[in-house]
């Protein structure tokens, strides 16, 4: 009996704390989770590197990697009036594929002017030497 009851008289706790209100679930909100930067080279031609910057008034946040010809970056900034935005980028590229680029020289005429006309004039007088 004095099991069913407890039962009972929790039950109608939970009930009622439910019903008030106040057990919704948190909100999801943007935070300002402070700063770090960090990078990172494990083998060659691989790298990737973050970095979370600013304040809780305004901050940034990147995310940038790079591995087999494959590259992938994040970039996402908040402010307190209720700015927001995120940039996602990927680009892959095999290099298999296509051949390299041969340089070519330019192929055109040297432009054809004529020879200047000689004038000769004698110079002014206050140049000329004195003896």
């Amino acid at each position: 009996m004095k099991t069913s009851l407890a039962i009972l008289v929790l039950g109608a706790v939970v009930a009622a704390v439910m019903a008030d209100g106040e057990y919704a679930p948190p909100a999801y909100e943007k935070k300002y989770d402070g700063y770090f930067q960090y990078a990172n080279v494990p083998n060659e031609k691989e790298y990737e590197f973050g970095y979370n910057r600013g304040n809780a008034a305004h901050h940034t946040s990147r995310y940038e990697q790079s591995k087999d010809h494959r590259f992938r970056t994040k970039v996402k900034w908040a402010d307190a009036q209720e700015g927001y935005g995120e940039h996602y980028w990927e680009y892959n590229h095999g290099d298999a594929a296509y051949p390299a680029p041969a340089y070519s020289p330019p192929t055109y005429t040297a432009p054809a002017y004529s020879e200047p006309v000689a004038s000769y004039q004698t110079a002014p007088q206050k140049y000329k030497a004195k003896n």
